[in-house]
């Protein structure tokens, strides 16, 4: 069975638009994109948000982009202080933290999103400039504190990326993990680490590989794996080597790559297709859904604005 996003997204879009032209009816809200450099498979991500934004009815304003000949001047917003942010230029850290600040304290901005990877330059500042970001905006939930009263169930916060794989498993009812075996290939602060906890939640035992985990003991991990998710962004890494040959493990492909400019993820599906019982293709799979669930971020956000008032900065 393939796990596609294409036969769930329509409904799915439609819900949002609905949720948002409640939650923010008479205001003006927007989400900020931070989009430093010129990584040109970021500048395709984010041209996905600025057009699912615009889909939802919650527009995305791109923060450090005017440099760039290709500059979209129709995206600024009317107001005047929104305008001279855009059409600034981020050379330096302390005019990115400048920018955080305005937004944090906005009225109107409703998420803010820094876009990784960030440019050599700015990449030491990575951890500061996510923790920057206030609770009630870290629609990533890279700053930390999300996460942190997340897990302790104050609140319901899943990072879009661990969100999409688990609303995609639900739609085709295969989301019940409890007692199930889940291993996931790499750690990353965005999608492993989150994703592992959300499993543990829902009451899987988690096997959570990262670089330094030999590749033979992950091979071996996977084979006795119910589930295995891969999200390290190297083509093809999993093959038909990592999994049983029985048609009942679940392959999630969180990973994304390019080969001769075409798009493909981490699980070579030719040799693995016929021999589980689901997987998602790529493209098509986690990765369009992943846009559509940081909207439904924002909006979950909202729903916890008295809960996050006290660790407003």
């Amino acid at each position: 069975m393939i796990l596609s996003w294409k036969d769930i997204s329509i409904r799915f879009q439609q819900e949002l638009a609905e949720q948002v032209k409640t939650v923010f009816a008479g205001k003006n809200p927007y989400v900020a994109v931070i989009f430093l450099g010129d990584n040109p498979w970021s500048a395709i991500y984010v041209k996905n948000k600025k057009k699912y934004g615009e889909l939802v009815g919650l527009p995305v304003v791109v923060f450090g982009q005017n440099h760039l000949p290709e500059y979209d001047k129709t995206q600024v917003k009317s107001d005047e202080d929104v305008v001279i942010y855009v059409n600034q230029t981020y050379d330096t850290i302390f005019k990115v933290m400048e920018l955080i600040d305005y937004l944090n304290y906005d009225a109107d901005c409703v998420g803010i999103l820094i876009q990784m990877p960030l440019p050599q330059q700015f990449e030491e500042y990575k951890e500061k400039m996510v923790a920057a970001i206030t609770p009630e905006k870290d629609v990533d939930g890279l700053g930390g504190v999300i996460l942190w009263i997340s897990e302790i169930w104050l609140i319901d916060f899943v990072p879009a990326t661990p969100r999409a794989v688990l609303y995609l498993l639900e739609q085709y009812e295969l989301a019940d993990l409890r007692g199930k075996l889940v291993t996931i290939i790499w750690q990353s602060n965005i999608v492993g680490k989150p994703l592992a906890l959300e499993c543990i939640k829902r009451g899987s035992t988690v096997y959570s590989c990262n670089i330094d985990t030999p590749i033979k003991k992950i091979k071996a991990i996977c084979k006795y794996s119910d589930y295995i998710i891969s999200c390290t962004g190297t083509v093809h890494l999993v093959d038909s080597t990592f999994i049983r040959d029985d048609q009942t493990q679940i392959i999630v492909d969180v990973g994304y790559g390019h080969i001769d400019g075409k798009p493909v993820g981490d699980v070579k599906i030719e040799e693995i297709a016929d021999k589980v019982s689901a997987y998602t293709p790529v493209p098509g799979g986690v990765w369009p859904l992943t846009v559509a669930c940081i909207f439904a971020n924002v909006l979950t956000l909202q729903s916890y604005a008295e809960v996050l008032k006290p660790y407003k900065l």
